[in-house]
C-alpha cells in the first residue's frame, strides 16, 4: 500500500466539493455530484428515503467496511416574510454572532439568489441577553412582502456564500470545511481501494442530515450490511488560546488525525488503527471529543442492526460552524493513510470479529 500525497489538484477538487450548495435537508445537489463521481469510478450505487448516498465496491465479499461521512452542511431557514421585504429565519447549526453582515445563498423555487445578514448597527446586539436570532434578519434587497415572496418562501434554505483558500503551504480555509473534506477523503479512499484489489467490501456513504440530529445515519445498517465503519469528519483543534484541553484533551493541526477514546467508538477496531499507524509511522492523535458520546455520525451508527463497530476519524478544525474553517492538508493525508492501511490489515489478516471479549 502506498502512501497518499496532498497536491495541487486536490486543493481543486476540494475547491468543487466546497461550492456545491448542501444545506441540511436539502442535499440532492451533492448526492447528485457524488453519484456520478461514484459511478464513474466504477462503483455500484444506489440512495435511500432519506436521501443517502452509497457507493459499493466487492458487494459478496465476506467482510463489510463502511466509510462515512455527512454531505449536508450548517444552513438558515426562511420562518417569516415581513411587510418591508425583509426575512426572518432559524439557524441550522449557525450561531448567531458568526452570522452579522455575512453573505448568504439562498435555495428557492427558482434557483439560487443572494442575501445578507442585516443586524442594527447602533445597538448593543440585544444585551443583557446577549445577541439571538429575533436580532438578525435576512436582507435581498426586496422593497416589500410582494417582492420577496415572488423571490423567496418560507421554509427555504440559505448557506453562507462559499469561498475557500490557501494560507501558507499546509492550511486549507474556507467555508463547510465541516464535512467537505470528509467527502473528499471517501472519495480518494474508493480510488486508492480500486487501485488495491483489496479481498473486502467497501461501502462509501454520503449521509444527510447530520447536523439536525444524525437523521440520515439512522438507517445506514439497514441498507447494508457493515462489519466496521468509520466515521470521517471534523473535530474541535485545541491549539487556540481557548483550547478547552482539560476536557477534551489535545487534537493539533498538522499533528495528524484524532481518533476518539469514548463511548461510541469500538475499543476493539481503535486497537487495530492505532497499532497500524504506530507499524506504518503514519500521524495520529488520540482525542476525546467535546462529549463521551454524541455529535458524529458514529453515535447513530454504532446502534443499529445488532450493533456496528465504529470509529471516528477526526480531522482538526479550528473554527468549526463559522464562516471560515481551518484543517491542515497533513492531517487529510494521515486520514486517508490510516484508512487504507488498516483496511488492508483488516482484509489481510480477514478481521471480522470485533466483539471485546
Amino acid at each position: 500500500m502506498r502512501k497518499w500525497n496532498f497536491i495541487d489538484k486536490h486543493f481543486r477538487h476540494i475547491s468543487e466539493l466546497v461550492h456545491i450548495i448542501s444545506p441540511s435537508m436539502e442535499e440532492r445537489n451533492m448526492a447528485l455530484y457524488l453519484r456520478n463521481e461514484w459511478l464513474q469510478k466504477g462503483a455500484e450505487v444506489k440512495s435511500d428515503v432519506m436521501g443517502n448516498v452509497y457507493a459499493s465496491i466487492n458487494n459478496d465479499d465476506i467482510i463489510h467496511i463502511g466509510l462515512v461521512a455527512h454531505m449536508d452542511t450548517t444552513a438558515i431557514q426562511i420562518t417569516k416574510i415581513l411587510d418591508n421585504g425583509l426575512l426572518l429565519f432559524r439557524s441550522i447549526g449557525l450561531r448567531p454572532y458568526l452570522l452579522l453582515g455575512q453573505n448568504m445563498n439562498i435555495l428557492t423555487r427558482s434557483g439560487t439568489i443572494q442575501g445578507v445578514i442585516g443586524f442594527d448597527p447602533t445597538s448593543y446586539y440585544g444585551q443583557p441577553k446577549g445577541l439571538i436570532e429575533e436580532d438578525l434578519w435576512l436582507d435581498i434587497g426586496a422593497n416589500n412582502y410582494e417582492d420577496a415572496s415572488y423571490k423567496v418562501e418560507v421554509g427555504d434554505l440559505a448557506v453562507l456564500s462559499p469561498q475557500i483558500s490557501e494560507m501558507g503551504d499546509d492550511i486549507i480555509c474556507g467555508t463547510c470545511i465541516d464535512d467537505r473534506i470528509g467527502i473528499f477523503i471517501l472519495n480518494e479512499c474508493l480510488i486508492q481501494f480500486k487501485e488495491s484489489a483489496l479481498s473486502v467490501c467497501l461501502h462509501c456513504i454520503g449521509t444527510t442530515q447530520e447536523e439536525v440530529g444524525l437523521r440520515g445515519a439512522n438507517v445506514i445498517a439497514s441498507q447494508c450490511k457493515l462489519d466496521a465503519c468509520f466515521v470521517v469528519d471534523v473535530d474541535y483543534a485545541t491549539d487556540t488560546l481557548t483550547p478547552h484541553e482539560n476536557q477534551m484533551g489535545t487534537l493539533h493541526l498538522g499533528k495528524g488525525v484524532g481518533i476518539h477514546i469514548k463511548s461510541d467508538n469500538s475499543p476493539i477496531l481503535r486497537k487495530i488503527i492505532c497499532d497500524v499507524a504506530s507499524k506504518n509511522n503514519i500521524p495520529h492523535q488520540k482525542s476525546l471529543g467535546r462529549f463521551v458520546y454524541g455529535g458524529t455520525d458514529a453515535t447513530a451508527v454504532q446502534l443499529q442492526c445488532g450493533g456496528v463497530a465504529t470509529v471516528n476519524i477526526n480531522i482538526p478544525c479550528r473554527y468549526m460552524h463559522s464562516p471560515i474553517e481551518f484543517c491542515h492538508k497533513k492531517d487529510v493525508e494521515s486520514a486517508i493513510d490510516i484508512i487504507m492501511f488498516t483496511i488492508q490489515e483488516i482484509a489481510d489478516k480477514k478481521i471480522n470479529n470485533f466483539i471485546p471479549l
